[in-house]
């Protein structure tokens, strides 16, 4: 599959402290207390808020696209939401993270895994899986890439638009250059 470009934008420090900033939005009234459980926010033990809500808005994109029916040629109207996986995005961010760490840019993890494989040993009992990965200044630009490939063929596109898939999982890792490392998991459940 192509390769995004790099890119050299520098982003600031990232903001710390996940808790403390939802805290202060419930207590200053700028969130609902009922949004907090409206949809299943990716969390890991040492990451930024703002990768965390990168992992949100790239969930948010592929599922717009998918309900897109500019592309309803490709998905006959049948595609429907992808459902957050935690487990996934597990599997996601630990690629993004080693590809970030390591400066590599492969479905290849650097062990020789598959994506598959890497699902597997997560648990993850499924039909049909998928991987997209990208390399970009942001998940606006790596989403927009993918879905300008070619119709119909098995490319990201593809992966984004498969009816067939019902759970995705998405891993942002920030590489040192400020560039990003994009992961999505798409499987189909048993």
């Amino acid at each position: 599959m192509p390769t995004p470009t790099r890119s050299t934008i520098r982003f600031a420090s990232p903001i710390r402290g996940y808790a403390a900033i939802v805290l202060a939005a419930l207590l200053f009234g700028l969130m609902p207390a009922r949004s907090l459980f409206s949809q299943s926010l990716p969390q890991r033990a040492n990451s930024s808020y703002r990768t965390d809500q990168l992992e949100l808005q790239m969930w948010e994109l592929i599922n717009r696209d998918r309900a897109d029916r500019s592309y309803s040629d490709e998905t006959k109207g049948r595609a429907p939401a992808l459902q957050w996986d935690d487990r996934l995005a597990a599997v996601a961010r630990m690629h993004s993270e080693e590809m970030a760490r390591n400066g590599f840019f492969s479905h290849e993890g650097a062990d020789g895994t598959s994506p598959a494989q890497r699902v597997s040993m997560a648990g993850i009992k499924w039909r049909s899986t998928g991987e997209n990965i990208a390399n970009c200044s942001g998940v606006s630009e790596a989403e927009s890439r993918f879905m300008n490939e070619p119709k119909f063929q098995q490319n990201h596109r593809w992966n984004i638009l498969n009816v067939n898939y019902t759970h995705v999982g998405i891993g942002v890792a920030r590489a040192s250059d400020g560039s990003l490392y994009i992961t999505q998991e798409f499987v189909q459940q048993r």
